[in-house]
């Protein structure tokens, strides 16, 4: 299959999904805890599987990566063709009724992802891209912010973040969060990993960073950064493809610096470990 029809798709199982969403926005049904501040919600389970009965209808021979399971179900993480599917990027927003959420498809092919469709049901925006070709929102290509060399630009950056859901990762990135607040002009947590990642690439903030990602969370929306002319690695510089869980994504200038940070930070608290 071509990477053109791939991308459609995935365009049309998040649009199905986000419509799913978006009309159960408010009433999202019983919460299930999968621990602390982790929530699924009935809608969600509803919203999965709409994408999914798109993706089997249309690739019956592929395997799914879904967020919510099932669970008994053996995962194909090493699949030829691998759709990769978070049907609430933004869970704790959606169950509280706050819209800013996302749903989320990705298909990596031979350990490349290829393709990636990030829908916002409630702006009914639709961030998509394919490897090689410019990223698009609502089919207009987008592109990261340029800035100038220099720290005087990171004192002016919008960045955004989101937090782990406990233990001592949420420690440290709390920590880290304090040092970022001083340095940047604005620094929010959105939520939503995907759409952060979209926003970089929209050229709406300068940086996003996240050390406790999923991969549902961050696939689709790392191939429309990166198709964007952004840069996405783990919290160390390296590949993103290979994290463990650490993502900092940005233009190539602010990326320099919001990694510098965490780095750092991140060094710190394994010395003290």
């Amino acid at each position: 299959m071509e990477d053109e029809k791939a991308l459609e798709i995935a365009t049309r199982a998040a649009f199905r999904g986000g419509r799913t969403a978006v009309a159960r926005l408010g009433t999202p049904g019983y919460l299930r805890w999968k621990g602390q501040r982790d929530v699924v919600t009935e809608a969600t389970l509803e919203v999965q599987e709409q994408i999914v009965s798109v993706l089997q209808k249309e690739c019956p021979g592929d395997a799914i990566l879904a967020e919510e399971g099932p669970e008994d179900e053996p995962l194909a993480v090493d699949a030829a063709r691998l759709w990769i599917v978070d049907p609430i990027c933004g869970s704790l927003n959606f169950a509280q009724s706050i819209p800013f959420f996302a749903v989320s498809v990705a298909l990596r092919v031979n350990g490349v992802l290829r393709v990636g469709a990030v829908y916002d049901p409630v702006r009914d925006e639709m961030f998509s891209a394919r490897l090689g070709e410019a990223a698009l929102l609502n089919g207009k290509p987008i592109n990261v912010l340029t800035v100038a060399l220099g720290p005087e630009f990171w004192e002016q950056a919008w960045v955004a973040c989101d937090l782990p859901h406990g233990g001592p990762r949420l420690s440290e990135a709390l920590q880290t969060f304090g040092i970022v607040s001083k340095e940047v002009l604005h620094h929010v947590i959105l939520g939503s990993p995907a759409l952060a990642l979209c926003y970089v690439a929209a050229a709406r903030l300068h940086a996003y960073w996240n050390i406790d990602a999923q991969p549902w969370d961050v696939a689709a929306a790392g191939v429309v950064l990166s198709q964007a002319g952004g840069l996405i690695t783990d919290a160390d510089g390296g590949s993103w493809l290979h994290s463990d869980g650490s993502y900092v994504a940005a233009n190539a200038v602010s990326h320099k610096w919001a990694l510098q940070t965490i780095k750092w930070q991140r060094e710190q608290t394994r010395a003290r470990a």
